[in-house]
């Protein structure tokens, strides 16, 4: 099982150090979660970045820009600024070595209308499409994370589209059982099952986006039943625990040894 660490601190050393004592990959997520970095000194973190980084053995992530972003917007300078972030995230993902850059789609489910839908998803094909053309120059693999997406259908069928091997999904365990319009787990997996490279696993209580420890008693996903699940996909994603502490983060990662 490919497994890493997800960590939306500027300061990764210890997130660094905790990767290299188990062995696995670390997901960095600042570039994505303080977006106000992109119009900052950005150049001078990564290069810190690329110092803790040097002779790390692990896969590396990186989570790209994705509060208030649209990549289906109807106003082209909505697009235009996603554009110019997301690109900026691929610069520096190649940068630090990455392999997989982590996007949302953000589709708003409160919005109940299939003309929407129709149009939302084909903007949505256009725009991944020509950003897998710059990721496969780069040597990345973008992949699309299901946020508040009731249905798998939604981000499936954008890789459908776009039908390219550098635009991929992220399938967020959490998300699919906080956001799913009562499609059971094994429908997701089953929708995009060719199509995930990456995955984000942690816990909640049900209610809001939590990032519990996977074993949390009060959690309502039961990894003892999703970690084999998504060790039966056809190609091993990188499985990325997403948790804000050490302590958390180290206490799962022993479950997950412990499950598999």
């Amino acid at each position: 099982m490919r497994l890493a660490i997800a960590t939306p601190r500027p300061d990764i050393a210890p997130y660094v150090a905790l990767a290299r004592d188990y062995g696995i990959g670390i997901e960095i997520q600042v570039y994505g979660y303080h977006p106000g970095l992109l119009d900052g000194d950005w150049s001078s973190l990564v290069a810190q970045h690329r110092r803790l980084l040097q002779g790390f053995e692990g896969e590396i992530a990186l989570h790209g820009a994705f509060y208030d972003m649209s990549s289906a917007s109807e106003d082209p300078q909505i697009i235009r600024v996603t554009r110019e972030r997301y690109l900026l995230n691929l610069r520096i993902a190649a940068e630090l070595g990455a392999r997989h850059v982590v996007f949302h789609a953000n589709y708003l489910p409160w919005i109940r209308n299939a003309r929407y839908l129709r149009r939302w998803t084909q903007r949505q094909v256009e725009f991944w499409a020509e950003i897998g053309v710059e990721a496969q120059r780069l040597g990345l693999i973008v992949a699309l994370e299901n946020m508040w997406e009731p249905s798998p259908d939604l981000i499936g069928r954008i890789l459908d589209g776009v039908d390219s091997p550098s635009v991929r999904a992220c399938l967020d365990v959490g998300h699919a059982y906080l956001y799913s319009d009562s499609i059971p787990f094994t429908g997701w997996l089953a929708r995009l099952r060719e199509l995930v490279v990456h995955c984000h696993i942690n816990n909640h209580r049900g209610v809001e986006d939590e990032h519990l420890p996977l074993d949390a008693p009060d959690g309502v996903v039961d990894y003892s039943l999703i970690l084999p699940l998504l060790g039966s996909l056809p190609v091993p994603p990188l499985i990325s625990l997403e948790m804000e502490s050490l302590d958390d983060l180290e206490r799962s990662l022993r479950f997950v040894m412990e499950v598999v």
